[in-house]
């Protein structure tokens, strides 16, 4: 079971399996955004809410596991986004921490 629709996954942020999706429509302007709301795939097909923002910590837990996602995280995007690319420049930026917060709580622990 999806908590977040997978038609909004961003082709073009793939990597080793991982993407990136929009919760809602793509944000209309003024850009640079310092915040937003997305969702990350892992390849087993798991999903995690995350509310980027250009400031503040790296990663950190929002709310933990639940039937339908492994987490939500706060996340620091420290590429500027003024577009698409930056939101996928800045995931490929963040992903190991991603996984590892992944990896914890799929072994029942929480990051």
């Amino acid at each position: 079971m999806h908590c977040y629709d997978p038609r909004g996954l961003i082709p073009s942020s793939q990597k080793d399996g991982w993407s990136l999706g929009y919760i809602a429509s793509p944000w209309p302007g003024p850009w640079p955004k310092s915040c937003g709301d997305l969702f990350v795939q892992a390849p087993d097909g798991t999903q995690a809410g995350i509310a980027w923002e250009s400031t503040g910590p790296k990663l950190s837990l929002i709310s933990g596991p639940s039937e339908s996602r492994w987490g939500v995280y706060q996340v620091l995007f420290p590429i500027a986004v003024y577009s698409e690319a930056d939101l996928v420049r800045n995931f490929h930026e963040v992903l190991p921490a991603l996984q590892e917060a992944h990896r914890s709580a799929a072994s029942g622990g929480e990051k």
